[in-house]
């Protein structure tokens, strides 16, 4: 689980790194920036998957089971925006051809999907950290911290390596030793 809580928000900041050195020539893809930066962001949101199954199993209820399942449902519909995002890049010779390659993969209620993935992987995320939180396995800061690093996205996606180490001192504590062990409930 350390390398999925590291290693997540580690790699949302190295998309939004290369992401903004793509951008230096005014357009961003298509090309190798464009590419490695959206296999950095795959990589991210298969280990942030894998972070909310664990912290899932932190303190299983039916609210965390449902967060669960609507982030790593979240996850997976972003993900295919990046398999996509990837796609049409390959072969184009510029960002007007990836723009109209982008019809090749659109499908009836693709649209809705992309933007169910893009609220229910966050929405995930915090509900689980704000769980934790209140159930004192996590300091109360964690969910905060997650929250400001999704609104840094929203702001604009140039605060993307921002947000990844946000959502890296969201979770670290589940790695440092800071975060509380589940206290045992004596049975009578």
């Amino acid at each position: 689980m350390r390398l999925a809580y590291l290693g997540g928000p580690l790699l949302v900041t190295a998309y939004g790194l290369t992401r903004l050195l793509d951008g230096i020539d005014g357009s961003k893809g298509p090309g190798p920036a464009w590419t490695v930066g959206h296999l950095f962001f795959l990589g991210a949101l298969v280990l942030l998957a894998v972070a909310m199954v664990g912290l899932r199993a932190e303190r299983r209820t039916w609210l965390t089971t449902v967060a669960t399942v609507g982030g790593v449902f979240g996850a997976v519909a972003m993900a295919r925006v990046v398999a996509v995002d990837i796609l049409v890049a390959r072969g184009a010779a510029d960002r007007a051809e990836m723009d109209r390659n982008y019809a090749t993969y659109e499908f009836p209620g693709s649209d809705v999907l992309d933007e169910a993935g893009g609220i229910l992987f966050p929405l995930g995320l915090v509900v689980l950290l704000v769980v934790l939180a209140a159930g004192g396995r996590l300091p109360w800061w964690s969910p905060v911290v997650a929250l400001a690093g999704f609104g840094t996205i929203l702001a604009t996606l140039d605060l993307l390596p921002v947000a990844g180490l946000l959502l890296l001192a969201a979770l670290a504590p589940m790695v440092t030793g800071t975060a509380r062990s589940p206290v045992a409930v004596p049975r009578r």
